[in-house]
């Protein structure tokens, strides 16, 4: 039997922060889709489970002791405390963290950026790290990198909110943290045995797009609800949140299209640019202060990618870069531009209105968050390298994680034009379908117009066509 309990929280909060808590989760396989469009085919199945496990390991780390070492109540010397162990705490409310809904709601929501955070690691280690030191590594780092930074930052208690850095929804505990220990896994796995910084192995954009486009809805929860109630900051950080986004993507265009085209897989970018730059300022900055981050972080972003070509890591997908690099720029400027009339319960004048120590303070968030990074990644890293391994075989690389972790493929059905175009050449040859029962086949014949280049045939069945990815070879079914 159903029982009815009187509370006195406000449903209107309680609904945004769930509905928030679901948009921010979604991000996760959103980011998986963005991702695995970006990755060449023998990986995309392992790119895609890289992020969705996040959402298996994490939450039971959160749930567990998680959620109570970054907000729990403290012991002596600040030493997290186990009191909120398996979330013991019930679903009253709490009168610092969610004074309008329940506790419950809290931890949830803040569960999914726990979970999001190491997923998005994912993209400096492409094709290269072991499956099982790799879950590992997402559970130990989510213990004693993500869960203490996220107390410093954000918990009542934490020491960097008393000293004065801002962070509104995660430049520093999400971007900075996790670009910078992309970076430092990429440097220690080294390069991938085929890596060529010249050359794109993206499969599959239109899953890079829908990734973009359900990342972008889902960080109006990202955002939104870190402003901990359904009210005017609430609004303010979505309309700066969308603004900023906006700006990158129309900067990222204008720049490629003065360079002569338009990458799809660029104008992917820029909008995570602007998202990732906005994050820790969105509630604390005027809506047009929103659109000059998102057109200064893509534009500084964008050279910093044409120089990554020059470095000599492999981070494949760019996670230092644009997450990394973007929330320093965020949390940078955060300092210049925040302003107490805009959200008074929480945002202290920047150095443009007056006040030039918040400046300060942001640099001290940005520098404890990159040597934190640092220090826990190759804390973990290494160790985990000399006990088990954390490098694939070179043939695993090679042949590709899909095969040689999951033992399975990626199948895709063969493009619209190019049955067409066999549908064209069988009427022109006069054959009907009867003639196709005997599963005969003709070839396809492409010549390069380099003639230092090899030519080659690919055989078509005429049975239904598919694409299959065996081992390193690309072949027709």
């Amino acid at each position: 039997m159903n029982s009815t309990k009187v509370t006195t929280h406000d449903t209107g909060d309680n609904a945004w922060m769930m509905t928030s808590a679901a948009l921010v989760l979604l991000m996760t396989p959103a980011l998986a889709f963005f991702y695995g469009g970006l990755v060449d085919r023998k990986n995309i199945l392992n790119q895609l489970f890289l992020s969705f496990i996040c959402m298996g390991i994490v939450f039971v780390q959160w749930v567990l002791f998680g959620f109570s070492f970054a907000f729990g109540p403290e012991l002596k010397f600040g030493i997290e405390s186990w009191k909120w162990f398996a979330l013991r705490f019930g679903e009253g409310d709490n009168a610092i963290y969610s004074p309008t809904y329940p506790l419950l709601t809290f931890a949830m929501y803040q569960a999914t950026f726990a979970i999001i955070t190491p997923a998005l690691i994912s993209g400096a280690i492409v094709g290269r790290m072991k499956l099982i030191p790799y879950m590992l590594f997402i559970f130990i780092w989510s213990t004693v990198c993500y869960d203490p930074m996220a107390h410093w930052v954000w918990s009542s208690k934490g020491w960097l909110k008393h000293l004065g850095t801002l962070d509104f929804a995660g430049g520093t505990v999400v971007h900075v943290l996790s670009g910078v220990s992309g970076l430092v896994a990429a440097i220690i796995l080294g390069k991938r045995s085929d890596y060529d910084p010249r050359s794109t192995a993206a499969h599959n954009l239109p899953f890079t797009i829908l990734g973009t486009g359900l990342l972008w809805i889902g960080w109006s929860g990202f955002n939104g609800g870190s402003a901990n109630s359904a009210d005017g900051i609430a609004a303010l950080a979505l309309v700066n949140t969308n603004a900023a986004a906006a700006a990158g993507l129309v900067t990222w265009v204008v720049i490629d299209a003065i360079r002569g085209h338009v990458s799809i897989s660029g104008a992917c970018v820029g909008p995570i640019v602007g998202l990732v730059a906005v994050t820790p300022a969105c509630g604390f900055i005027q809506t047009g202060w929103a659109l000059f981050f998102g057109v200064t972080a893509t534009c500084i972003i964008y050279s910093l990618l044409l120089l990554k070509h020059y470095m000599r890591f492999d981070d494949t997908l760019d996670v230092a870069v644009v997450h990394g690099g973007g929330g320093i720029l965020g949390a940078f400027m955060t300092g210049l531009f925040s302003q107490q009339k805009v959200n008074p319960a929480a945002a202290f004048d920047g150095a443009f209105y007056g006040r030039p120590i918040q400046l300060w303070y942001q640099i001290v968030g940005i520098l404890i968050a990159i040597v934190f990074a640092v220090v826990c990644t190759a804390g973990i890293l290494y160790p985990l390298d000399w006990i088990i391994g954390i490098r694939l075989a070179k043939e695993d690389e090679l042949e590709g994680l899909d095969l040689t972790a999951h033992g399975e493929c990626w199948e895709v059905a063969a493009s619209r034009a190019v049955g067409d175009l066999v549908k064209q050449i069988l009427d022109e040859q006069g054959v009907n379908k009867g003639q196709l029962e005997d599963n005969g086949s003709f070839e396809l014949h492409y010549t390069p117009s380099d003639a230092n280049r090899k030519s080659f045939t690919v055989p078509v069945t005429t049975r239904p066509t598919t694409i299959e990815c065996e081992s390193d070879d690309r072949h027709w079914k």
